[in-house]
């Protein structure tokens, strides 16, 4: 293995999220390009949470300055800002639609850092701000039966099709409960994350023998796709009369980052998105797939999505592009004795460039695409080194 790369990676990494700290809390990116020089519940989280694998003091401490910030910025509903400008003069709760990831990543962020540096200090200046965020998300859940349901637009991937009940979401609430339990010592939260597992289970893998289960939330729709259901992967979203059965790679990754499923189900899923989504000839994960091209049932749908210029042309954005953040998590929550040889492949990909970090490549070209310098990206990496090197999950 060459562990030089490797090594170099990052400290490269490392090396941009220092650039990133700011007294407020992380940037999004270097690039003063929209609003991404500004302090983001989605960017800032997933930067503190690598930066508590590292143990690095002084990238800790800017963790715990964007946990307070995003705090000093909850509205009065209990809502998490997606991002603010350090001067605290501009802050966005979303665009069309409110980010509801940026509240979720703020309430894993905050427990994690506690449940890491046992800080109990800390947690107390925060108590308030995540039991009103809990409430909050569970107002999200509007039929009241422990499903978060997502507007178009309503998480990280912004300009894409994913709505009603995404994967994704449900699989990062399950992770602010599971933590909010543990941190707050509520008992109520402890079944109220056992209740979302079961219905996990029973309704993204629709299989013939939970066609009688009580956890099933559209028992129709349920009965209609469980012939076409193709296991072992489960479905994307699904909503009022429609399930999706699309690769969400990112969700897939948090999935294994969980105990939602057992070690057997998890080899399964890890195999089959590696042999079915994965460049032969350039190793970093897709955030979606297949891809939506011209012709497809989604496509007007996705053409119509977007805040300033269509970006999700077909293998480019979330349609296609290739991911450094999806593909560290993916590997990160691998179990296998192919960690170190995917592990230097990353770096490899990342220096290829000079270490631009760029937000993804093109599904085709492999070009480096998007906002670069982005914290996200380099975060995924330290993840996923951390994890494969030291064997220290992102979560505790």
């Amino acid at each position: 293995m060459n562990e030089t790369k490797t090594e170099e990676a990052y400290a490269r990494s490392i090396e941009l999220l220092k650039h990133l700290a700011h007294e407020k809390g992380f940037f999004a990116s270097i690039e003063d390009i929209a609003n991404y020089k500004r302090v983001w519940s989605r960017d800032g989280m997933i930067a503190g949470l690598a930066s508590l694998t590292t143990n690095d003091e002084e990238l800790i401490a800017t963790h715990r300055a964007t946990c307070n910030t995003l705090r000093d910025h909850q509205d009065r509903t209990g809502r998490i800002p997606s991002n603010v400008t350090a001067e605290g003069d501009k802050v966005s709760y979303g665009s069309s639609v409110g980010r509801i990831d940026a509240t979720i990543w703020y309430v894993i962020g905050v427990c994690q850092y506690t449940l890491r540096k046992n800080d109990q200090d800390f947690f107390n200046t925060h108590r308030e701000a995540v039991e009103r965020a809990l409430f909050y998300l569970e107002c999200l859940e509007l039929n009241g039966r422990g499903l978060l349901y997502i507007p178009e637009g309503g998480d990280w991937a912004d300009e894409y099709v994913n709505q009603g009940y995404v994967l994704f979401d449900e699989i990062l609430y399950y992770r602010a409960l599971r933590d909010g339990a543990r941190t707050l010592g509520r008992d109520d939260l402890h079944k109220k994350a056992d209740t979302l597992r079961d219905i996990i289970v029973v309704n993204y893998f629709p299989l013939k023998e939970n066609l009688d289960n009580l956890s099933i939330y559209n028992p129709k729709l349920f009965a209609r796709i469980v012939d076409t259901y193709r296991p072992p992967l489960p479905l994307a979203y699904f909503t009022t009369n429609t399930a999706v059965d699309q690769v969400d790679t990112l969700a897939n990754a948090l999935l294994l980052l969980s105990d939602i499923i057992d070690d057997e189900h998890k080899q399964a899923i890890g195999h089959t998105i590696l042999s079915q989504c994965m460049d032969k000839e350039f190793s970093i994960l897709p955030a979606f797939y297949p891809v939506i091209t011209k012709g497809d049932h989604n496509w007007e749908h996705l053409v119509n999505n977007f805040a300033f210029t269509f970006k999700n042309e077909a293998y480019e954005y979330h349609n296609g592009g290739l991911w450094p953040l999806v593909h560290g998590f993916f590997i990160a929550s691998l179990k296998d004795d192919d960690g170190l040889a995917r592990l230097q492949s990353f770096a490899e990909i990342l220096s290829r460039d000079g270490y631009i970090f760029p937000e993804y490549f093109h599904g085709k070209t492999h070009e480096a695409k998007g906002t670069k310098e982005l914290g996200f990206s380099a975060s995924s990496y330290i993840i996923a080194h951390n994890a494969i090197i030291n064997n220290d999950s992102i979560f505790v």
